[in-house]
C-alpha cells in the first residue's frame, strides 16, 4: 500500500475482521506525512509486532513510527462511541493524519442491546468517522465483516466506497500472501 492508493478526506472500506490492513495503512501514512495516526479498535487484534514488522520489511524506524501511532480499544458499542468522540477532541490537539476504525460491525452486534439500536448507533458511528475524516482532511479507513451493510449507510458518496474498495480487495490479497509467509 502506498499513500498514493489513498485519498485525504476520503473514507476507505476494508472487508476484513482484524488490523492488519489498517496498521499497515498507518504505517505508510505516518512515515511519509511525520504525523500521527490514531486507530480505534473494536476487534482486540492490534499487534504491535505486527507494526514492527511492516516497519522492518520497508526499512523503517519502529520506534518512532510506534510512538505515531496510537490505539485505542473498545470493548462495547457505546465505549466505540466515546472512543469516536475522544478521537474528535484528539484532532483539535494532535497532528493527528490518519484515523482508522476497525471491525465496527460485531461491537454493534452485541447481545445485551436490540438490533435496532446496535444499527441506530452504528450507523451513527460510522457516519461520524466519515465527517470527521472529511472535515479534517484525513486519511480515513474502516476494516469491516459487514462492508456491504456499510456501504448501504451512506449511498450519496458511492464514489469514495467503490472507488477504493476494489484497490483494498488486492491489496488485502498481497498482504495475506506476504505477512504470515
Amino acid at each position: 500500500m502506498e499513500l498514493k492508493d489513498l485519498e485525504k478526506g476520503s473514507l476507505t472500506l476494508i472487508e476484513g475482521r482484524d488490523h492488519r490492513a489498517i496498521s499497515s495503512m498507518a504505517v505508510e501514512v505516518v512515515s511519509v506525512e511525520e504525523k500521527k495516526a490514531l486507530i480505534m479498535d473494536g476487534s482486540q487484534t492490534i499487534n504491535p509486532y505486527f507494526i514492527v514488522r511492516e516497519c522492518k520489511n520497508k526499512g523503517l524506524d519502529e520506534k518512532k513510527i510506534l510512538k505515531s501511532i496510537m490505539i485505542s480499544r473498545a470493548f462495547t458499542a457505546y465505549q466505540y462511541e466515546d472512543l469516536i468522540r475522544k478521537a474528535e477532541e484528539r484532532l483539535d490537539d494532535e497532528e493527528i493524519i490518519f484515523l482508522g476504525a476497525v471491525a465496527l460491525t460485531p461491537i454493534f452486534e452485541d447481545e445485551e442491546m436490540s438490533e435496532e439500536e446496535g444499527r441506530w448507533l452504528r450507523s451513527r458511528s460510522i457516519k461520524k468517522v466519515k465527517s470527521l475524516v472529511k472535515e479534517k482532511e484525513l486519511y480515513g479507513a474502516i476494516v469491516d465483516p459487514e462492508i456491504e451493510m456499510l456501504e448501504s449507510i451512506d449511498k450519496k458518496d458511492e464514489r469514495t466506497f467503490f472507488e477504493q474498495k476494489s484497490r483494498m480487495k488486492k491489496y488485502m490479497n498481497t498482504l495475506d500472501a506476504s505477512s504470515f509467509g
